[in-house]
């Protein structure tokens, strides 16, 4: 499968990329992610290094409590070094859900619109279908920041998920705009949810859009740990590449994470054994 963002292609035929979280919030709850105005160009260099193909800038943080930024604050964050990171020939996506803060990205450059609501408002769309924006749609009850005050019970996950995809990819198409798919891990989901769509993943591959999963460091790892629910345990280094490795091997395209270089290390070989399956 071929990637088209924007002006650049990236090949995942057999194959998972990452994409590399950069934080330009001042209240995610990784810590070590997080970086000011000064520094976002230099870490994304970094993380490009390491092998990110694709580097997604976010200022606003959808966690439980996070402090709500009005679009100009968001704005104000992410266009400078979306601007910078454009420059200097990097592919970068802008994970906000707001319509405003992404025309502000597109006309700085960026590649690919990332939004946890699934582009449901309508002008988030027009921006998308304006300037030939790919967007990743992401599944989730509720809203950023309130996705923890919804019921959380499915009578299938993977079919509820499966169902709000295909739907909102078909709708986008209509309008030209092609739909990456986000299962949305972790919001609004128990662990057992989450194991589901792990499980149910090969299934959503087959549906024939590029998928993108975003597991990395959240609470439900700490909790399969037996740590409870939170982002700061022990271990959620090796439980992300455990868990995104299961992912790319069951066919995920694109896996989006903060540790940059273990993850394309652990990739490798799983890459290395679906190239070669495929020469079978």
């Amino acid at each position: 499968m071929l990637l088209q963002l924007r002006d650049r292609v990236i090949d995942v035929t057999n194959r998972t990329a990452v994409m590399g979280i950069l934080n330009v919030s001042d209240d995610s709850p990784i810590a070590f992610s997080r970086v000011g105005l000064d520094e976002a160009r230099v870490r994304a260099l970094q993380l490009a290094s390491e092998g990110a193909e694709i580097i997604d800038v976010g200022a606003h943080s959808t966690r439980s409590n996070a402090r709500v930024l009005t679009p100009e604050e968001e704005a104000a964050r992410d266009v400078p070094v979306i601007e910078a990171l454009v420059a200097e020939g990097l592919v970068v996506s802008v994970d906000t859900w707001t319509p405003s803060v992404a025309r502000a990205a597109a006309q700085a450059g960026v590649h690919l619109l990332n939004d946890v609501t699934g582009l449901t408002d309508p002008a988030m769309v027009e921006v998308a279908a304006e300037f030939g924006l790919p967007a990743c749609v992401m599944h989730m009850r509720g809203r950023p920041q309130h996705h923890r005050e919804v019921d959380q019970h499915f009578e299938d996950v993977n079919a509820e998920v499966r169902d709000f995809l295909l739907d909102r990819a078909h709708f986008l198409a209509e309008r030209g705009v092609t739909a990456w798919l986000d299962p949305g891990f972790a919001f609004g989901k128990s662990a057992d949810d989450n194991l589901a769509l792990l499980e149910g993943l090969p299934g959503l591959v087959a549906m024939g859009h590029p998928v993108l999963i975003s597991a990395s460091r959240k609470g439900f790892l700490a909790e399969l740990l037996g740590r409870g629910d939170t982002q700061d345990a022990p271990g959620l280094l090796e439980a992300t590449l455990a868990f995104n490795v299961l992912a790319a091997n069951a066919g995920v395209h694109v896996v989006r994470v903060h540790d940059v270089g273990p993850m394309v290390d652990a990739l490798a070989v799983v890459n290395a054994l679906r190239a070669q399956a495929a020469e079978r």
